[in-house]
């Protein structure tokens, strides 16, 4: 099966797994306790017969498996309605933070793989000594801190106390856009991530390098003379790398996720922020729209891993 005919595959088996995770989500949305209905009237007192007429027009008023429907073909025609609190078109404001999140999140997946490569790799090859108890000990405690309590960490000592980086935003407010101040705002949150992210990805590299350097083939290789630096990363480092090119997928699913708490730590204007505050307001058009791309992005990302194994181990064929 050739490459073309795999990456169909894959995307026809992404279809019931998007489908699948909508409804889960668009379920828990409107499971969940309150009403947008009455998050309008906290700011505005609303009449009862507006109210209801309100929900009329919503389609609040129907039962939930046929607003699930209606979503889902508006979805699939592109229209992704309009936020309740704000009136804006959805595929509008996803559009305006898409790539505030993807920055985030694309800067903070490269560096956690740099991170977790190098010292994962100096690990490995240091394994058991003084080197390797100190990495490992930072990579416990950095996978071991809730995402929150971190970000509240760094913002109190890097921020309050040392006054080095900004605390939150995309940039400093009331100042022309300068690319040196946003890198200042990005800073802080991409730390957040890459000490919780890079410290699994880490301990999966040193265990996988472990491996691969007792295999008989790196015993050869160094019994034919060659230097170590060539039997490490020419031998053992590609074929340790096969685990980590699988978990990066994942990672990036888990990276989203955190985002949500990071951007709204962070005042980071993205989709994980828009995202919560829309679940705070049950606008319900904005949890759906927003949802429905990072499933997208999800998906897709698992499917380019998948394609990327392949081509770094030849030896995988799709079959």
């Amino acid at each position: 099966m050739g490459l073309l005919s795999y990456v169909a595959r894959r995307l026809l088996l992404a279809i019931p797994t998007f489908f699948f995770t909508t409804l889960i989500i668009f379920l828990l949305a409107h499971l969940a306790p309150g009403d947008p209905i009455e998050v309008m009237s906290a700011w505005k007192p609303i009449p009862t017969w507006l109210k209801d007429e309100i929900r009329r027009s919503f389609g609040l008023d129907k039962p939930l498996y046929i607003q699930y429907f209606i979503w889902l073909s508006n979805a699939l025609q592109g229209n992704l309605g309009y936020s309740y609190i704000s009136g804006q078109w959805i595929g509008a404001i996803i559009l305006s933070l898409a790539w505030n999140t993807i920055e985030l999140m694309l800067t903070a997946q490269i560096v956690s793989l740099i991170v977790a490569v190098v010292l994962g790799v100096i690990a490995a090859v240091k394994q058991n000594s003084p080197i390797d108890a100190a990495i490992s000990t930072l990579s416990l405690f950095g996978y071991s801190m809730p995402t929150f309590w971190l970000a509240l960490l760094l913002i109190y000592v890097f921020s309050l106390n040392l006054g080095l980086l900004p605390t939150s935003g995309y940039s400093t407010v009331g100042q022309p856009f300068s690319l040196l101040d946003h890198l200042r705002h990005l800073i802080l949150p991409v730390a957040t991530m890459v000490i919780n992210n890079s410290a699994y990805l880490l301990r999966l590299v040193r265990s996988s390098m472990i491996e691969v350097l007792s295999k008989s083939y790196i015993i050869t290789a160094r019994a034919k003379g060659l230097r170590e630096r060539t039997v490490i990363y020419k031998h053992a480092f590609r074929n340790a790398l096969l685990p980590l090119v699988t978990v990066v997928g994942i990672s990036m699913g888990f990276l989203l996720g955190g985002s949500v708490i990071i951007e709204s730590i962070f005042a980071w204007p993205g989709l994980g922020r828009f995202i919560m505050q829309a679940a705070i307001s049950r606008d319900y058009p904005s949890i759906m729209g927003t949802s429905m791309i990072i499933v997208i992005m999800v998906l897709l990302a698992n499917i380019s891993v998948d394609i990327a194994y392949g081509i770094i181990d030849p030896r995988i064929r799709y079959e």
